[in-house]
């Protein structure tokens, strides 16, 4: 699923919000693991700009929130559909597939596809109007 980045094509919050995102599918098992956190991380490289809040600062931020939120099932749901409704808007078809292919290939890192992980991304697929035909 390895895609190629454009870079900077996102805006600062919307590119939180697609880190958070993946950030989210690498925590749904319990732990990130190395391989999907490198994923991650390079997908940040390409994309966050010098003028954006400090990476670590939000890094620490977000991990620390998703771990917690992932614990609760309810705020789980709650804040997974809050995300993907502050991505829909703000992404063309092409950020959309960015997005997926970002959270696919963070999703088979570990060499591992969980229930959970598929799942997860099943609900991407269908909150970004992604369909398979």
């Amino acid at each position: 699923m390895s895609a190629e980045f454009p870079a900077n094509r996102f805006d600062e919050d919307t590119l939180k919000n697609v880190i958070s995102c993946a950030v989210l599918m690498s925590s749904i098992d319990g732990k990130i693991h190395e391989n999907e956190w490198e994923i991650i991380q390079g997908f940040v490289e390409q994309h966050w700009k010098e003028d954006y809040q400090s990476f670590q600062e939000f890094q620490k931020q977000t991990i620390s929130e998703i771990e917690s939120v992932i614990r609760e099932n309810q705020t789980f749901r709650m804040r997974l559909d809050r995300l993907v409704e502050d991505l829909t808007g703000n992404l063309d078809s092409h950020q959309k597939n960015l997005v997926l292919n970002l959270v696919g290939d963070v999703m088979v890192a570990d060499g591992i596809m969980t229930l959970d992980e598929s799942k997860l991304f099943n609900t991407f697929m269908d909150k970004l109007g992604i369909r398979i035909s």
